[in-house]
């Protein structure tokens, strides 16, 4: 049996509830994409808005995009 206190919480790293798709409505889960991501909250939103919510689709998007002015 494993027990879990609360330091160990506060160092287990967040994880949104869905890794498939790509949510920017909880600042926790922009920031865990951002970081994941290696962009901008603009540009990770921009990317949403024209591709979707799916996680290879916004890759792709960003890999595509990155360097380009907004």
């Amino acid at each position: 049996m494993t027990f879990t206190t609360s330091e160990d919480k506060a160092q287990q790293p967040f994880l949104p509830r869905d890794m498939k798709h790509v949510r920017c409505e909880r600042a926790a889960d922009t920031q865990y994409w951002t970081h994941r991501l290696g962009t901008s909250r603009a540009a990770l939103e921009e990317a949403v808005e024209r591709v979707g919510h799916n996680i290879g689709a916004v890759k792709a998007y960003l890999d595509r995009h990155r360097g380009r002015p907004a």
